[in-house]
């Protein structure tokens, strides 16, 4: 099951910039996403916020993808550590959304807002955290 995810997500990420340079030719898809990405607007801040989590998820699965396909016993330490960098750096961003969209600075009243996603992700990598340390289908799985 997380196989098929982490391969849903991996073609899910790489199919937007084909379908860019599909709709607007390769050299137009460059310019517009280093115009979408550079800059000091409200909205570059957060569409820069919004992808780095997009590309730290991305990173994990297919780094899980191919470690999975290749039953590298690797796996058993990179991907729990993958997902908790993933954890860490979008838990980081949604504070950094939150610190564009107000201007004077984060406060507690923010936190309410945040905390049931960060609580959902947290609860998620440490419940895939323990299954790759402590159950014995991906150790058996990995080491052949």
């Amino acid at each position: 099951m997380i196989f098929w995810c982490a391969c849903g997500i991996t073609a899910t990420q790489l199919a937007w910039p084909f379908t860019l340079i599909a709709t607007i030719g390769p050299s137009a898809t460059v310019s517009a996403v280093v115009d979408a990405l550079s800059g000091p607007s409200v909205q570059t801040q957060i569409l820069r916020y919004g992808v780095i989590p997009q590309v730290a998820l991305f990173v994990w699965a297919a780094s899980y993808v191919v470690l999975t396909v290749t039953r590298s016993a690797k796996a058993l330490t990179f991907a729990p550590i993958l997902m908790a960098l993933w954890v860490g750096i979008s838990i980081y961003c949604q504070f950094g959304i939150r610190a564009v969209l107000t201007p004077d600075g984060l406060s507690v009243e923010t936190l309410p807002a945040l905390l049931p996603s960060m609580l959902a992700q947290v609860v998620g990598a440490v419940a895939f955290w323990a299954y790759f340390k402590q159950a014995d289908a991906p150790r058996a799985f990995f080491t052949r």
